[in-house]
């Protein structure tokens, strides 16, 4: 696990246990055109037996972006779309809705596989041309969640939710839907035009509205892809052997029981660095265990 990932991994933690608290926020990313292939589709533009190639992961488990592109084709122009992977069951090409004017094509805002009464395409790869008779489609806004994720959010698969964006072109994206189950992580996806309307960029962490619950009023807004640390007040100069220094330990989380275990220890004050994560129990623990927390200044 590289450290960008690790970061995430924390985040989403975080993000969950605020979730809890009735602060939910989700890290929306924008998706450009692309497609996804069957096996048979693969071979057909590719060559009998061959296998797609992983250039790198993307967030939700098992898919990635692929080195392989194909192009679509219409009698208004051509596209160049990369292939995500791994196959499908059904070749499926997603687009914006600016993407479908300047093609001629009429595709409907779908959720991924739901390609009933979907127009088809002309794909392309060197001299090597298949038609697809369905599979264009306008990908729906939509939010995936683990089953663990679900819990913390209050939200199942199927649920709609709305995502508040914030800054200079705020808006509120309404009809987001939610996926959650095995093989998905916390993360919104809405496509280019959508986030070029809000001038939104990819991990921008975003309030989730749910139907029928007010939003915390309390909510703490972010405007960067990590939420940002405060430090604590300058707290007094700390008594021999009761500073617990963990700053030398990169992307640190401070937890509940870090704070609990620091003070069944005998520390009195808690100093982290400026990549920790703490978390809004941490705080209320070191509150009532009167555990100071101090953040390193640089």
């Amino acid at each position: 696990m590289n450290e960008q990932e690790l970061r995430g991994v924390i985040q989403r933690m975080v993000l969950a246990e605020m979730a809890r608290l009735g602060r939910a926020y989700a890290p929306v990313m924008a998706s450009n055109r692309h497609c996804h292939l069957s096996q048979a589709d693969t071979e057909r533009l590719f060559g009998p037996g061959y296998r797609l190639t992983k250039l790198r992961d993307l967030v939700q488990p098992g898919q990635y972006a692929c080195h392989e592109k194909v192009v679509l084709e219409t009698p208004k122009g051509a596209v160049t779309l990369r292939v995500v992977g791994p196959v499908r069951r059904e070749t499926q090409v997603e687009l914006s809705m600016t993407d479908c004017a300047g093609m001629g094509l009429k595709a409907p805002v779908r959720m991924s596989g739901m390609l009933e009464n979907s127009p088809g395409c002309t794909l392309r790869n060197g001299d090597r041309r298949i038609e697809i008779p369905r599979g264009v489609i306008v990908a729906a806004r939509h939010l995936h969640l683990s089953p663990e994720e679900g819990i913390a959010f209050g939200l199942k698969d199927g649920d709609t939710v709305s995502l508040q964006v914030e800054g200079e072109r705020a808006l509120t994206l309404n009809n987001v839907i939610v996926r959650c189950g095995r093989g998905h992580v916390l993360e919104a996806h809405i496509d280019r035009d959508e986030a070029n309307a809000c001038g939104l960029t990819d991990g921008t962490l975003c309030r989730i509205l749910t139907p029928g619950k007010a939003p915390e009023q309390a909510a703490v807004p972010f405007s960067r892809p990590y939420p940002a640390l405060q430090a604590s007040p300058a707290p007094k100069p700390p008594e021999r052997n009761t500073l617990l220094d963990v700053t030398g330990e990169k992307a640190k989380l401070i937890t509940e029981e870090t704070v609990l275990s620091a003070a069944r220890n005998g520390y009195r004050v808690i100093r982290y660095g400026k990549d920790a994560i703490l978390t809004p129990l941490a705080k209320d623990a070191a509150s009532e265990k009167h555990v100071d927390l101090v953040k390193a200044i640089e």
